[in-house]
């Protein structure tokens, strides 16, 4: 992951499954030997729903992301330039006067922090593709009773400047979560093989997973 310059604005990209919200922050940077802005990890956060958050809209699905990610990462949102990247509204709905409810809360929590809303450009950056497309789903109603176990698959590739992780988890619904980071340091074969295990098994943790 890259830790952001002072001066450096902070990307949010959210979304929302039936009963998953996640966020991934990026910074985007001029890197050698690209002749395009690079969009670089700076943190993920996820979260299971509980009973009575599978059933909010979409749209507040995805407020509710913005403010667990506030929550957990509020100094990145006191020190930084926070732009949300959304095709929906979310800056209108925040500012209705009318809105009641959960959304006029979490408007006033919100407000404290410097936060811009726009709509997403062209992603340049494999991994959030990957994110945006493996995220995408129809809301489909969540199965009565299921097994409890997750499954985790991972590996790692050597590239020849840096090296890139990926993490595959099949939930009890058969519901498929990709992840892909870059590792920014030298490292053996073994070493990536190890830290795509480490980062799958934080990625369980921020989803409370209990069996893996």
């Amino acid at each position: 992951m890259t830790a952001p310059r002072p001066d450096e604005t902070l990307l949010i990209y959210i979304t929302a499954t039936s009963h998953v919200v996640s966020t991934t922050i990026v910074v985007e940077r001029e890197e050698a030997g690209h002749a395009y802005k690079v969009q670089c990890l700076v943190y993920f956060i996820s979260e299971v729903l509980n009973e009575s958050k599978t059933h909010y809209p979409q749209v507040q699905k995805l407020l509710y992301a913005i403010l667990v990610t506030s929550c957990k990462l509020h100094h990145y949102f006191e020190y930084y330039k926070i732009t949300v990247v959304t095709e929906i509204p979310l800056g209108d709905i925040l500012q209705n006067k009318e809105a009641n409810g959960y959304i006029i809360k979490w408007a006033i929590e919100l407000s404290t922090y410097s936060i811009e809303f726009r709509s997403s450009p062209t992603i340049k950056s494999q991994a959030l593709a990957d994110f945006v497309a493996e995220w995408t789903e129809i809301q489909e109603p969540i199965p009565a009773t299921c097994p409890k176990h997750w499954v985790m698959y991972f590996d790692g590739a050597l590239n020849i400047n840096d090296a890139s992780v990926g993490i595959l988890f099949i939930t009890p619904t058969k519901d498929k979560l990709r992840y892909v980071h870059r590792i920014h340091f030298l490292a053996s074969n073994n070493a990536v093989e190890y830290e795509a295990c480490l980062h799958g098994l934080h990625i369980a943790i921020e989803l409370a997973i209990k069996c893996l």
